[in-house]
């Protein structure tokens, strides 16, 4: 009887898990340099991402609350990391300047937004000046058209375009200088 039960009990060997794991680690090194290889171009079209949402989401709080919202960018010099950027109501609170595009007296933050580790923000320029925003009509504030640029260090550009018409858009460039 105990020989019966000793040939219907099953599992693994020793031999067997020791195999299944050398697969898994050989698999394992196979995969960790391409994810690691494809993580900073993740984070950047993120960022870029956030940037276009972010923006529309300006738009949109300009139109809902039938005032302006402003847009700041603080740009890093490539290679360093960082930058970031303001969204806020450029309404004039607090003995603040109205439609001006920058964020004085008590003028309220919608959203501070910092790059992610990787990314740089290397560039913003509307119209000559770091800065742009919505008026309450959804277009560019003061005709403050132009362009936000962010990079990383894997030769990966992403630029967030503003049109006259107030419409952002994300293009994309390996080499910084032709964008799709």
């Amino acid at each position: 009887m105990n020989n019966k039960i000793l040939k219907t009990a099953t599992g693994f060997t020793l031999l067997e898990i020791i195999i299944v794991l050398a697969i898994m680690a050989i698999a394992m090194t196979i995969a960790i340099p391409n994810v690691m290889s494809w993580l900073p171009n993740y984070r950047l079209k993120a960022a870029a991402r956030d940037l276009y949402s972010n923006m529309q989401k300006a738009k949109s709080e300009a139109l809902k609350r039938n005032c302006s919202v402003g847009i700041t960018f603080s740009t890093v010099t490539f290679p360093t990391q960082g930058g970031e950027y303001t969204v806020f109501l450029d309404n004039g609170d607090g003995a603040g300047t109205a439609d001006n595009a920058i964020q004085d007296g008590g003028e309220v933050t919608l959203l501070a937004v910092a790059m992610p580790i990787g990314c740089t923000l290397y560039q913003a320029s509307f119209s000559g000046t770091p800065m742009t925003g919505y008026n309450s009509r959804g277009f560019p504030l003061g005709n403050r058209t132009g362009s936000a640029r962010l990079r990383n260090n894997n030769s990966v550009w992403y630029e967030m375009a503003l049109s006259n018409s107030g419409y952002p858009k994300i293009r994309k460039s390996h080499d910084g200088t032709n964008w799709n």
